[in-house]
């Protein structure tokens, strides 16, 4: 069965197209002291700094995870305070055409020089 939606007070009906997107999350959080008890000292989602609802890591992971998230990357820093660096993903439906294809755009840009290329011409000299 699909969704027909009425596009006029009319009969008139027609069926959407929608596409699969993704939305994506950067999560850095500082835990208290060594972490051990897993509870949030310092939370930032996408560069802002939350005032976490929850107490612990595993809560708010968990509420992440209920909201559709899932994890892509995730990272841990250990100099002076131990800071966690996450990236999380979630599937979406839209109707609206993507801005614009990076195809497109890889297109219009003058290809440069890589590390392979450098190595190439150091040592024809």
């Amino acid at each position: 069965m699909f969704e027909v939606n009425v596009i006029s007070a009319t009969t008139t009906t027609t069926r959407k197209t929608t596409r699969k997107a993704y939305q994506f999350i950067q999560i850095r959080v500082q835990l208290m002291g060594r972490g051990m008890t897993n509870e949030i000292m310092h939370l930032y989602v996408n560069g802002k700094r939350l005032k976490p609802k929850v107490k612990t890591l595993h809560d708010f992971l968990n509420y992440l995870g209920a909201q559709g998230f899932r994890m892509v990357t995730a990272e841990i820093e250990t100099e002076t305070i131990y800071t966690h660096f996450y990236t999380l993903q979630r599937e979406v439906r839209t109707q609206q055409p993507p801005d614009i294809d990076i195809f497109d755009e890889l297109a219009k840009v003058k290809e440069g020089a890589d590390f392979g290329d450098s190595v190439v011409h150091l040592l024809e000299f």
